[in-house]
């Protein structure tokens, strides 16, 4: 009796499943649940839609947006760093209200502002220069993050139309902070030369995180970096 039970099941693997399949909806249905067979999605490596239910690619979605959505955000919607230090100064809940987005109780603030490069800090990967502001009588030491390594999400969190609920989840959210900074040092602080930019004036438009406990300290992720004569 077993033996050609198990010829039957060798022989024909496709009944056998239709079969099993057959038998267990039946089984759903006399306990009252309904079944719904799903076609399962293609996946699309390079996707670049965040919310399309298929393979994301942050650095796609970083390349359709940054000309389009984050450059425009940096030029129009930034404030002169010593205007947002003024205004910080007066009312600072205000300030921060007005110029900054909140994200996870955090304020990132889009600021631009022009000055000398004073110092050039190559020391580890997390390279930065340092940008003399002048604000009347005093001078603003301002670090600006130029790699190869850009750490911290302060360029994803001051875009107001970037915000976590497009997401899938929080590994898509996180990527995309860190192709941000990865663009930024490929397309933006990459062909700096660094010996020939000490003394030089140069105009930048960036994001900062404006932290509580330091701050005195302002350290800028760029989106725009000009040399200025």
């Amino acid at each position: 009796m077993i033996k050609p039970i198990l010829t039957f099941l060798s022989r024909h693997p496709r009944s056998v499943l239709s079969i099993c399949f057959c038998v267990l909806s039946a089984a759903l249905f006399a306990d009252g649940l309904v079944v719904t067979v799903v076609p399962m999605v293609a996946m699309t490596a390079g996707d670049s839609s965040p919310a399309s239910g298929r393979a994301f690619s942050a650095k796609a979605y970083v390349d359709r947006i940054w000309s389009k959505k984050v450059v425009p955000a940096a030029l129009h919607d930034s404030v002169p760093l010593p205007t947002f230090l003024a205004a910080l100064g007066r009312n600072k809940s205000a300030a921060l209200t007005r110029f900054g987005h909140k994200v996870d109780g955090t304020y990132n603030i889009l600021v631009r502002f022009t000055g000398r490069v004073s110092r050039i800090d190559a020391s580890s990967p997390m390279g930065t220069i340092t940008v003399d502001v002048a604000d009347g009588a005093r001078t603003i030491p301002v670090k600006v993050s130029i790699g190869p390594v850009i750490l911290g999400t302060a360029l994803r969190d001051a875009m107001k139309f970037i915000s976590f609920q497009s997401f899938l989840n929080q590994v898509q959210y996180g990527d995309v902070a860190d192709e941000l900074n990865n663009h930024v040092i490929a397309n933006v602080t990459g062909s700096l030369q660094l010996p020939q930019i000490r003394g030089r004036r140069i105009a930048v438009f960036g994001a900062y995180t404006y932290d509580d406990t330091n701050s005195q300290t302002i350290a800028v992720t760029p989106v725009i970096l000009r040399l200025r004569k």
